[in-house]
């Protein structure tokens, strides 16, 4: 067991590699963190010469060629906007914008409101088209700021998981910081990578192979949570925590994060008909409680 950590997309990266040399392990693992500095440098909007970035600037009428992995996780994120109805959105970066600035001192509570409603406003206002044939954006009316921070570092594990096929490597796993896992093969002397699920009263034992899973309790102001379908940070959520597993990570990061604002009712019908999620589980009154219609079972 070789494990590696790198720094990237403001968060820490952890790769374990079982079954293989440690010099070989070492040189992987250099590829794989290289890989992640460059999908930073393309998807990050904190890089001034991103796709995401130049999406950001965009001028009424323009249009823009995109690299094909920024093309690809929009419209990933795009469905999975689809599929929660709306409460998982990348269009929220001015949003994003006023609660760092709030959270920073820059804003007091009525001045957040008002610029949380303008963000709103200019939002819904905006017109936003990306080819679905080719990798080009258009603006036809700018106002919506793009980040991709609810999907992005999943999208990482993905073409990192890409990039680990190509050169034959089978048993790892990859998390990005605590949100995100993603799991191929086993350890060696085991059958399955373990993941513990917790809450303030349980702890349950997972046994992972080849699946991601991803858990969020998303956009925390005080005891509210910034809904992206009003724009306004005053919904409250029926969970604790909430956990998604999928076989991307980019859809099991996307998920996470749009389903913490549906209910249970909603979060089944959901499951039964969006093939991509194998299984949610959510921590509700400090207790466990797992939507699970392939019946992966939770260990005390």
């Amino acid at each position: 067991m070789h494990n590696f950590e790198h720094q990237a997309m403001a968060t820490r990266f952890l790769l374990t590699i079982s079954g293989e040399e440690a010099d070989y392990a070492q040189n992987v693992a250099q590829r794989c963190f290289q890989r992640l500095d460059e999908l930073e440098e393309i998807l990050s909007r904190f890089v001034a010469g991103s796709d995401i970035s130049r999406i950001n600037k965009l001028k009424a009428d323009a249009q823009l060629a995109l690299e094909h992995e920024t093309w690809d996780v929009i419209k990933q994120a795009i469905q999975v906007q689809q599929w929660t109805q709306g409460t998982f959105d990348i269009g929220v970066a001015e949003h994003m914008n006023i609660f760092r600035a709030a959270k920073e001192g820059i804003l007091n509570e009525f001045e957040m409101a008002n610029a949380l409603e303008k963000a709103q406003e200019e939002k819904l206002k905006a017109s936003l088209y990306v080819d679905p044939e080719k990798p080009y954006f258009y603006c036809i009316q700018p106002g919506m700021l793009f980040d991709l921070g609810g999907i992005g570092k999943g999208y990482a594990l993905d073409q990192l998981a890409l990039l680990l096929q190509e050169i034959d490597i089978e048993n790892y796993s990859i998390s990005a910081g605590d949100s995100t896992l993603l799991a191929r093969g086993a350890p060696e002397d085991a059958e399955h990578w373990t993941h513990s699920l917790a809450s303030a009263k349980e702890q349950k034992n997972l046994s992972l192979k080849d699946i991601t899973v991803s858990a969020s309790g998303i956009f925390h102001q005080g005891n509210h949570i910034f809904d992206p379908r009003t724009g306004k940070n005053t919904a409250v959520s029926e969970f604790d925590r909430i956990w998604v597993a999928c076989k991307k990570a980019a859809y099991s990061d996307a998920f996470s994060t749009g389903l913490y604002l549906h209910s249970v009712k909603e979060i089944e019908s959901i499951v039964k008909n969006v093939e991509e999620i194998t299984w949610v589980a959510y921590s509700q009154g400090g207790k466990l409680f797992s939507i699970d219609p392939n019946n992966v079972h939770l260990e005390g």
